[in-house]
């Protein structure tokens, strides 16, 4: 059989438009390939031949060794064929089948990226780049083919040619639109994000689809989901691109190149093919590794130095490790995290880059003088080769934390940006690489070599999985993860097992799947307790038990469970990490049990510890130290829980700049305490401050927090109708976070404010949360039934206010709990005064006291509530004529209130009215 001149020897291949035969010209003694019409597929042979000509064309233009050669393009009867150079090889897809090595992958698509290049040069786009579409020959030289989707991309033409061009003409073929717009081209696989919208393509939709083509070939799996055509599509348009299995040997720096060439918007991937391969063929560590492995040799052998094995006195030992962190963070990465901020958080970037650019910067600073240290050490013989792959194993992981949280803020949303900012201030500290004791007490890891290398990439993969956690990207963190677990071998070393169930369980948690991440924990302390593993083993036990606490709301068994999960952690009670998550979620069991006094007491331990090792100025230890803050204050330490929360606003400005929305909850915190102390006054404009700095446009939580701190300051100024305007809007902001606790300050505000219906209305809604489940001797029954009979009597309704009052009381007669009696006291006071309006001096003094007893009991010789009661019983003696006792209690409540509180606070001025009324009366 003969096309033209050509001698048909074998069919090579069908084409989506041709069928391609190995022929032999007589003329020029050669073996070429020819392709012509796929016949049977083609309807239109009219359109086909025109596109078999633009092929022919679009490589005719092109001249370069990566690019296949076009001898002629000829035509027999109504048959268009196109004869070009044969290549002696085999499709770059059915090479990668046999499983080269990733260099050699990478090599091999380096070549085609050129082939690419010159074509984007020439001014042509290739449209259909995939593995199929490239041939690596037997002397393994690459070359690209199948141009036939081609067309010139200079931006001054248009989709369509105007009307009345001389389209026919063969020669402007390539000029010509192969559809008119809106029409899909291309493999969808491979297609870019413009080409799956029907829009133009252009050079950057190659480097797309080139970079899906070598993340496949990479990876051997494809970089979005494959369920369906629309997930596809959906995550190619938006960019979702699918992380590297766990284990792969490619270097992260080569996923970083093919995410960027993967981005949805084609302005942000590499300006041209020639960045994206000159960053393909970047390895910042080479000189390093080569150096410090030259360095290691000579040791070993005793040589006198590694200046002379080198044989260049110019080079040192150890270069500096700087380069390793080339494309992790560097100036390049720090341009990229500050052009994301400043797209995504215009307004407040300055302030978000200020806060984090100095923390990341000292981090790899520190990174690079720890691998310093290290390859000094260890070149010098100062210590092991397993004590140095020990600590170069974590600062590995470091590293890999350190690059996930860098890459974060290019996949961030503005409303998760905050999140990241204290992701930045908790990486995983640094010191502990440099801890030779922990680092040799640790399991040893596997003895296979191998083996030992796809554990480290896995922990590294675990790292990245942390990161993922911490900014609320759960499911690419449970992707990493279950890439671990896929890798049989690696998990039959128990210890890594353990870590991957602990990341998932806590992957779990943050994605609020609370009974999965009960089993993933479960699996985690078993594993790690059987395998020796007792890091995991005591941090799986903590997370575990708060777990059952609060998200399972099963806090007796939680707190069953505190020895053990105690007995756990004291077997790592030196690592600050560990030990101080586990003093913090003790307190934490402790706190939803009731048992305020033993919860501060671990809070107070946890801060100490945190704080004596530098680690209280991270996101954890802020936590902490405000949670013992909130101790504080609910015990009535209203002075001492302010310092804390001032401490806490301190520490997290130098953290998370100013503005961070953890700083609401840490103002009305502080606000609560000064109410507390008799500041209200400054408590309130401090409120307002805040209302100001947060605006309207502020998320739900942050308005109704705001909205709430700003009516209890207006409500302890008897301020009801101010008050009930803002709990009224902070009900509408957040309406779904409305608990019984806010009903109830909302009717007291309203009984204020002499609104009997909105008062009614929150009663109602406030007596509707409790139920028979409901704890009696909780926070919620206490301030319900208190603010009910609170309300009552500001409506005057005095008899009818003593019935709540004495049943919320009832339930804590028998506790000795300091909590409970100070609540206790709280009520007896409110019974007293309401029984001395109503003219039972007998009972009304009787209860004034008990208030008093349980007060100096429990509270501070400073506290105002020992005035308030003073107070009470002076105004009681006062009415029964007792003038010297009046006088006597006024003066004993004057100086308490002096200590701490404003001049303009109320039961000041009254203690001072009190004691001028009682020396007159005299």
């Amino acid at each position: 059989m003969r096309l033209g001149r050509f001698n048909v020897l074998g069919l090579v291949g069908h084409g989506g438009m041709g069928v391609v035969y190995a022929c032999y010209d007589d003329q020029l003694d050669r073996k070429v390939a020819v392709k012509v019409l796929h016949r049977e597929v083609v309807r239109e042979q009219e359109n086909a031949r025109r596109r078999l000509l633009r092929e022919a064309q679009a490589m005719a233009r092109l001249s370069h060794p990566n690019i296949v050669t076009v001898h002629e393009v000829g035509q027999v009867d109504d048959m268009v064929y196109v004869a070009m150079e044969f290549v002696r090889g085999q499709t770059l897809d059915a090479w990668v089948q046999r499983s080269p090595s990733w260099r050699q992958i990478l090599a091999a698509f380096v070549q085609a990226g050129r082939g690419l290049e010159a074509a984007h040069r020439a001014g042509l786009v290739h449209r259909d780049f995939k593995p199929q579409n490239a041939m690596i020959g037997e002397d393994g030289q690459v070359k690209v083919l199948d141009f036939g989707l081609a067309r010139l991309h200079d931006d001054d033409l248009g989709e369509e040619l105007p009307s009345g061009a001389q389209a026919s003409l063969e020669g402007a073929l390539l000029l010509r639109p192969l559809t008119r717009t809106g029409v899909i081209l291309g493999t969808p696989g491979y297609m870019s994000p413009e080409q799956h919208l029907g829009l133009r393509a252009s050079a950057e939709s190659d480097q797309f689809s080139f970079c899906v083509s070598l993340y496949q070939s990479l990876y051997g799996d494809w970089p979005f989901s494959t369920e369906s055509f629309q997930a596809l599509r959906e995550d190619v348009v938006r960019g979702r691109v699918t992380p590297p299995p766990a284990g792969s040997p490619v270097p992260a720096r080569v996923f970083k190149a093919l995410r960027r060439g993967l981005m949805a918007d084609p302005r942000a991937r590499f300006a041209s093919m020639t960045e994206l391969l000159a960053e393909l063929e970047r390895e910042p560590g080479a000189l390093y590794r080569r150096v410090a492995a030259l360095a290691a040799t000579a040791v070993l052998a005793g040589a006198g130095g590694v200046i002379a094995t080198v044989g260049s006195p110019g080079v040192a030992q150890c270069p500096d490790a700087r380069p390793e962190l080339a494309g992790v963070w560097d100036g390049e990465r720090a341009a990229e995290v500050g052009a994301a901020v400043r797209t995504k958080a215009p307004a407040r970037a300055e302030e978000i880059l200020a806060a984090i650019e100095p923390q990341l910067e000292r981090y790899a600073t520190t990174w690079v003088q720890l691998r310093n240290d290290a390859c000094r050490a260890h070149a010098e013989g100062r210590q092991t080769a397993h004590l140095f792959d020990l600590q170069t194993s974590c600062l590995d992981q470091r590293r890999a934390a350190l690059d996930a949280t860098v890459d974060a803020f290019a996949l961030a949303e503005a409303t998760n940006l905050d999140d990241l900012v204290q992701t930045v201030g908790g990486l995983p500290p640094l010191v502990a690489c440099a801890d030779t004791g922990a680092l040799t007490a640790a399991i040893p890891p596997p003895t296979d070599s191998l083996v030992r290398a796809r554990v480290q990439q896995h922990r590294e993969t675990l790292a990245r999985a942390e990161v993922h956690e911490h900014t609320g990207q759960t499911r690419l963190g449970l992707q990493l993860v279950e890439s671990v677990f896929a890798d049989a071998e690696a998990t039959k070393y128990e210890p890594l097992l353990a870590e991957a169930h602990l990341r998932k369980g806590s992957l779990q948690v943050r994605d609020g799947a609370a009974a999965a991440a009960l089993r993933s924990f479960d699996e985690a302390l078993a594993t790690a307790i059987g395998s020796g593993h007792a890091g995991v083993a005591a941090l799986t036990s903590s997370r575990r038990g708060h777990l059952l606490a609060y998200q399972l709301a099963r806090p007796d068994q939680a707190r069953d469970e505190l020895r053990l999960i105690a007995a756990l952690n004291r077997r790592v009670a030196e690592d600050v990490e560990i030990y101080g998550e586990f003093l913090n979620v003790a307190g934490a069991i402790h706190a939803q049990a009731g048992n305020w006094t033993t919860a501060g007491a671990r809070w107070e331990e946890a801060v100490a510890l945190r704080e004596a090792h530098g680690r209280l100025a991270t996101p954890l230890g802020i936590g902490i130290l405000f949670n013992l803050g909130a101790q504080l204050l609910i015990v009535g330490h209203y002075e001492a829980a302010a310092e804390r929360f001032r401490r806490v606003l301190e520490l997290s400005e130098r953290l998370s700049g100013p503005n961070h929305p953890d700083r609401t909850m840490y103002e009305s915190t502080l606000a609560y305490a000064l109410t507390g102390l008799g500041r209200t006054r400054e408590a309130l404009a401090r409120m307002r401050e805040l209302e100001a700095r947060v605006g309207e446009g502020e998320n739900k939580v942050t308005r109704l927090t705001v909205l709430l701190g700003l009516g209890q300051a207006e409500l302890a100024l008897s301020d009801g109708r101010a008050a009930l305007q803002h709990f009224l809007a902070a009900q509408r902001t957040s309406p779904e976070s409305f608990s019984s606790r806010e009903w109830a300050v909302l009717m007291r505000a309203a009984a204020v404010a002499g609104d009997v219906p909105a008062m009614e209305k929150a009663r109602d809604q406030a007596l509707a949360g409790i139920d028979e489940h409901t704890d009696l001797r909780g926070l919620t029954y206490y301030e319900v039934f208190s603010g009910h009979g609170q309300a009552l009597a500001s409506l005057g309704r005095l008899r009818e206010a003593l019935v709540p009052l004495e049943q919320a009381r009832s339930v804590l007669v028998e506790s000795d709990d300091p909590v409970h009696v100070a609540r206790r006291g709280r009520l007896s006071l409110e019974l007293g005064r309401l029984r001395g309006q109503l003219g039972e001096h007998e009972v009304a003094e009787s209860e004034l006291r008990a208030a008093l007893a349980d007060f100096e009991a429990v509270l501070s010789p400073q506290n105002l509530e020992l005035a308030d009661a003073m107070l009470a019983l002076g105004e009681l003696a006062l009415a029964r004529g007792r003038l010297d006792e009046a006088a006597q209690w006024a003066s004993r409540a004057e100086s308490i209130y002096a200590t701490t509180a404003e001049p303009e606070h109320a039961p000041w001025l009254q203690a001072r009215a009190l004691l001028a009324r009682a020396r007159v009366a005299e």
